[in-house]
């Protein structure tokens, strides 16, 4: 049955127990008490408390950081780190908490492959976190709603590409300074595509695209003309048949050769997805993951080589350009990629390719 259809089931029988969702590196949990949702974790750093309370502005990244640091020495759940510390009331956390729940299986509903699966349980783990219940049947509620919202949203804007044409006139007030609004005006002025407008404001894509259409409504936005989507600074490898580049995944993998070995997993993955490319992929990942951590993460400082303007002139993807934002010569690379909305693995692979490409260097 479809996941939209199985959160009714689930709902309606008042279930307790586990679904668990996974789409190629995607794995997340959402935990239930009596068709309750009562706790919700994902490998994807979009969807961390902290992103969603860095996107509401009630922590700056350097925030995150140090209550990260907190956290991963204590092991105590973030949210209840800023309570304690009075940066971010409690009441806040659980409202952050709430989007995090929701965005962890509405998310999943716009999956298009993908697996799931309901462990039933007489009863289930809850963590330390601070209190919160959500009905499953109102996240199915919210779900319908946006898969209708969804339709008229991309009928406006189709892709994360398209850069936006501002209309001040038509703006309900001045937005004012530090929040959303005055952000995203600046983005757009900044000829920002919504992907990076995503990145830079730590957002869910359904929270974005919503207020944008709202804009839109209001003709203060348009959108411009399509371009071609930018080519990343990662080399495209050559086309060759999904078993030989396996072949030669497993054999740097078994050399050491991380960074090639990944790679070429990733194009076998690719070419023809499999229980055993995926694995294959999994073990290369944590091979270069633990190969850039050794090499790169350290107290590293990363400075630009390059000026702004130059950085302008550069074919760079959205997760580029919002890394190299952050560099500013004294803030530290692993608060940099702690504080990301992107996977740690991506984000140090991006800058491996700026040192190599002279666009960033480490002291």
């Amino acid at each position: 049955m479809p996941l939209t259809d199985l959160v009714v089931y689930l709902g309606n029988r008042r279930a307790t127990g586990i679904i668990l969702l996974e789409r190629e590196e995607i794995r997340k949990r959402v935990h239930l008490v009596n068709g309750l949702v009562v706790k919700a974790s994902s490998n994807q750093r979009r969807e961390y408390l902290g992103q969603f309370l860095i996107n509401l502005g009630h922590i700056t990244e350097d925030q995150f950081n140090k209550a990260y640091e907190t956290q991963q020495e204590t092991r105590v759940f973030m949210g209840k780190i800023l309570a304690m510390i009075g940066l971010v009331p409690e009441k806040v956390v659980l409202n952050g908490l709430s989007l995090k729940f929701r965005e962890t299986l509405l998310e999943a509903f716009q999956w298009s492959a993908g697996s799931f699966s309901f462990e039933p349980m007489h009863s289930v783990e809850v963590s330390d976190e601070l209190e919160l219940q959500i009905d499953l049947l109102d996240i199915h509620r919210e779900g319908e709603f946006r898969e209708t919202a969804w339709k008229a949203i991309h009928a406006v804007f189709p892709h994360g590409q398209v850069r936006l044409q501002l209309d001040d006139s038509h703006l309900p007030e001045p937005p004012k300074p530090g929040t959303l609004d005055f952000k995203l005006v600046q983005l757009i002025k900044d000829g920002a595509t919504v992907d990076e407008m995503i990145l830079a404001l730590h957002a869910t894509d359904f929270y974005l695209y919503q207020r944008l259409y709202a804009l839109y409504r209001l003709e203060a936005i348009a959108a411009l003309p399509p371009e071609p989507p930018p080519e990343s600074l990662e080399e495209t490898a050559e086309n060759v048949t999904s078993a030989d580049v396996l072949h030669r995944a497993r054999k740097l993998l078994q050399e050491g050769n991380a960074p090639e070995a990944e790679a070429a997993a990733r194009r076998a993955h690719s070419l023809s997805p499999s229980p055993e490319t995926a694995d294959l992929l999994r073990q290369a990942e944590a091979a270069l993951l633990a190969k850039l951590r050794g090499e790169l993460m350290s107290a590293t400082v990363p400075s630009l080589l390059v000026s702004a303007g130059q950085l302008k002139n550069l074919q760079l993807t959205a997760p580029e350009k919002y890394l190299l934002a952050r560099v500013n010569g004294t803030r530290q690379l692993s608060a940099i990629v702690n504080a990301s909305p992107i996977q740690e693995l991506e984000a140090l692979k991006s800058f491996h390719r700026f040192v190599k490409n002279r666009l960033v260097k480490l002291s």
